[in-house]
């Protein structure tokens, strides 16, 4: 199936502010499972829906050989697990399935949440300036979204400062399967600022042997993505541009130990990095630093930070905002670049 493009300039379902689950439904039962803004569905199925808009719901790919669970921990949480079967969800809003799991840990003992104030949502609807903004790629296996919001942020010049207000809430998060088959979830941060794919990662395929991890497994110390050349919080303009920039795909390791063969889990479909473009630059900058500014450079506000752009090889890439300063991680950026499919 062909990768489907979905963002909120064309969404057509409901809007939440400060609701990370009713957000998170609204989107992603919306786009993958029945379409928006006049996008077909990415093939993703609806197993399960309870509670209403902060109730639990349950996904599953084309296959129906990988599922994921999502449920409400606080109005900026989301309780993530997946399974590679699905039987029911327990009362404590896990996933019931074979090698279900959340986290490294046993039985869910380390579960992830997917924490971020306003997650896919608007910090206010009624504030064109400070509504947030969301971009998705996905096909039929596979998921990888970025997202922005700020909660006290001008249009242009008013981005370039460095209030907590400003540069927190946004960053990008993944689900499905790599590209070596591997059935994961990426996506972890601070409750209130951001959310990383490069943090934590669950998945419940051994990456030597692909078979499946049983539930009551501890899975050995993992990796995502690089680090980039700077930690600094953003206080730099860019008025140049990078050239020869490398762009890596994201990829997950997990470590060996007495028992388990260690290995590649394979890329995240739809993430590139650029470990190589400072982290100490204004966000909007990033953007002008990579050739990716477009006409709105001047006048964009927050919303616009995680738009679809065209690069250079002629394919769409979105930002993933991450709070500057908060986070080690290198600049991540989704793309329907082929070669990261």
């Amino acid at each position: 199936m062909a990768i489907r493009a979905y963002d909120h300039y064309l969404h057509n379902g409901p809007i939440y502010t400060s609701n990370a689950i009713a957000s998170a439904r609204s989107i992603l039962i919306g786009c993958l499972v029945h379409g928006s803004g006049g996008v077909p569905g990415a093939g993703w199925n609806l197993e399960y829906d309870e509670g209403g808009i902060e109730g639990t719901f349950v996904l599953s790919n084309s296959a129906r050989d990988f599922y994921i669970c999502f449920a409400y921990s606080s109005s900026s949480k989301i309780r993530v697990s997946i399974a590679a079967s699905f039987e029911g969800v327990s009362d404590t809003g896990y996933i019931i399935g074979e090698s279900a799991r959340s986290g490294r840990g046993p039985n869910f003992s380390t579960a992830l949440d997917l924490g971020c104030s306003y997650f896919l949502g608007n910090y206010s609807v009624s504030d064109e300036n400070r509504r947030g903004g969301w971009s998705m790629l996905a096909d039929e296996d596979s998921v990888a979204i970025v997202f922005g919001v700020g909660s006290a942020a001008s249009p242009g010049p008013g981005l370039d400062n460095t209030t907590v207000t400003n540069t927190r809430y946004g960053g990008g998060c993944g689900f499905g399967k790599t590209s070596k088959g591997i059935g994961y979830f990426s996506g972890a941060g601070d409750g209130s600022l951001f959310v990383d794919p490069f943090l934590e990662i669950s998945f419940i395929h051994y990456p030597d042997t692909g078979l499946l991890i049983p539930s009551a497994e501890a899975v050995p110390v993992t990796a995502v993505g690089v680090e980039a050349r700077h930690r600094s919080t953003g206080t730099s303009p860019a008025g140049f541009r990078y050239e020869d920039l490398p762009m890596l795909p994201v990829e997950g390791y997990m470590q060996g130990n007495a028992i388990t063969v260690g290995g590649s889990l394979g890329y995240l479909k739809g993430f590139v990095q650029f470990p190589y473009v400072d982290l100490g630059l204004f966000p909007r900058h990033v953007l002008h630093a990579m050739g990716m500014a477009d006409s709105d450079f001047e006048t964009m506000r927050t919303q616009d930070l995680c738009r679809f752009r065209i690069g250079q090889d002629g394919f769409r890439y979105a930002y993933a905002k991450m709070a500057d300063g908060s986070s080690r991680s290198a600049q991540v950026f989704i793309t329907d670049n082929p070669a990261v499919w």
